[in-house]
């Protein structure tokens, strides 16, 4: 025999959960269609503009057969900036200006070298211990493209392939 008051709690129980013997996924779709919408929102608004390097490879390993010819470098110090063959050595220097690192005469010096080696994409940057992250990038894109004096925003490559390396000192 059953107690009285344990007939009531099991008329109770069965009232109240009457009618609700399946699981109720509406919010959790809620959050997942709020979950997509923020994913897809911040991914257009996250992209930022990637630049390939390739790095130089370590001392240890073999040599790679190229063909002679010049091995472009860029050495970034601290007073100046001296575009360097790694073969014959320096071949200019270009002092800084009062308003630091001269990025024009080194993105033209770069279109000279250019026009006589056309063929050639890659060349390799060089920065000191103490070289800033924008003077690195700034250095870089004179290296890479330079501005056309036709348009405003059209750029031409130069050398494309860019390799970092540490400074000799």
């Amino acid at each position: 025999m059953k107690s009285k008051s344990a007939r009531l709690v099991r008329r109770n129980h069965a009232r109240y959960h009457q009618g609700r013997d399946d699981l109720n996924i509406v919010p959790m779709i809620d959050m997942m269609v709020i979950l997509v919408f923020f994913l897809i929102f911040t991914a257009v608004f996250s992209k930022t503009n990637i630049l390939q390097l390739n790095l130089p490879a370590s001392s240890n390993a073999a040599p790679l057969d190229l063909p002679k010819g010049l091995k472009l470098e860029v050495i970034i110090r601290p007073d100046d900036l001296v575009i360097n063959d790694r073969n014959s050595g320096p071949l200019k220097t270009l002092a800084n200006t009062a308003a630091g690192y001269d990025y024009d005469a080194l993105s033209e010096f770069m279109r000279r070298i250019k026009s006589q080696f056309p063929q050639m994409t890659d060349a390799t940057i060089l920065p000191g211990p103490a070289v800033a992250y924008d003077t690195l990038v700034q250095v870089m894109d004179a290296v890479r493209v330079y501005q056309l004096p036709v348009a405003p925003f059209s750029k031409a490559e130069l050398f494309p392939d860019i390799a970092i390396a540490d400074a000799p000192i």
